[in-house]
């Protein structure tokens, strides 16, 4: 057996995943993952079947799921114990199961468990076999997404799909519709962004819409400093624009993390420019016990970045 590798992490994993291999990734930002729910109901786990359509679609095999312990939190915990259980047979692994799910589960709950995380194993397996999407071709992606949806129907039934990788499914089919909409030359700019959100609206709940907003904004946040680092734009300048672009209060937040950075820098400086025998010292005077525990990784990326900005400094975040 190989190790089974994740095929959802949350709601974005997977589409992560198809991104990634695709040769396309945040066209405007793929949300983190969702924080895992707790698994606590129970019911008879249904027999896998369904025939597969010709074309999938987000809700061919995605149906509501009443089962609270259908929901992806489950896919968490079998990764957890295939990530601790380092077994290197399907066999080996499935005699350690009992105790790694006890773990994690309540005890009522873990012999139902064992069947489904078999079934997933296998799943995986077949996943693992299919061909990746070509660079780019979102006709290709959507192939494999059915084929995708194809491995799921031989193992699950349709309420366990829906549960277990409904979100999944439908990141999927938008992660698709997105890479279409971005290489339709017919499209201006203003019809592409709405036809986007037109398929947003009609593939993601509320929640996930609103985890992609938040994060979508941390990016647009993170390029605007990237852009008024390289120009070194003063102070003022950064609070004037960050201020019209996201309000008075962030532009406030921004600004004490600035200082918070322009700080960590400066005793980085000090620190990587001092003499060997002067940096232990300078090692216990500058940086508290947590900033000790990263200093050597964070050296190590400003080795790796290209120049110091217009203050002089190689910019790197602050640990805390």
């Amino acid at each position: 057996m190989k190790k089974a590798r994740p095929l959802q992490l949350g709601a974005m994993a997977g589409a992560a995943v198809l991104a990634i291999l695709a040769g396309w990734w945040l066209v405007d930002g793929l949300s983190p993952a969702d924080a895992p729910e707790t698994v606590v109901a129970t019911s008879a786990a249904p027999a896998p079947g369904g025939a597969v359509p010709a074309t999938a679609q987000p809700t061919s095999d995605a149906h509501p799921a009443p089962d609270a312990m259908l929901n992806p939190s489950l896919i968490l915990i079998f990764e957890s114990a295939l990530a601790e259980a380092q077994a290197t047979g399907k066999a080996a692994f499935m005699a350690m199961a009992p105790g790694l799910l006890a773990k994690r589960l309540p005890a009522e709950l873990v012999a139902r468990a064992m069947g489904l995380l078999e079934r997933y194993i296998d799943m995986q397996e077949a996943m693992q076999a299919l061909p990746p999407p070509d660079a780019g071709d979102p006709a290709s992606m959507r192939k494999t997404i059915e084929a995708r949806a194809e491995v799921r129907r031989r193992y699950f039934a349709p309420e366990e799909i829906e549960g277990l990788f409904g979100d999944e499914i439908r990141q999927d089919a938008l992660m698709a519709d997105k890479m279409a909409l971005a290489r339709d030359a017919n499209l201006t700019p203003e019809e592409r962004e709405a036809a986007a959100k037109r398929s947003e609206e009609a593939l993601l709940t509320p929640e996930q819409r609103e985890q992609r907003r938040a994060f979508t904004a941390q990016v647009d946040v993170q390029r605007q400093t990237d852009a008024m680092d390289a120009r070194g734009a003063s102070a003022q300048e950064r609070f004037a624009e960050r201020s019209a672009a996201y309000g008075y209060e962030a532009a406030r937040q921004l600004a004490a993390l600035d200082q918070e950075n322009r700080d960590w820098n400066s005793r980085l400086d000090q620190y990587a420019n001092a003499p060997p025998e002067q940096q232990e010292q300078l090692r216990e005077s500058l940086f508290n016990e947590r900033e000790r525990l990263r200093l050597s990784g964070a050296l190590a990326l400003r080795s790796a970045r290209p120049a110091p900005n217009a203050a002089g400094q190689t910019p790197g975040r602050s640990p805390s």
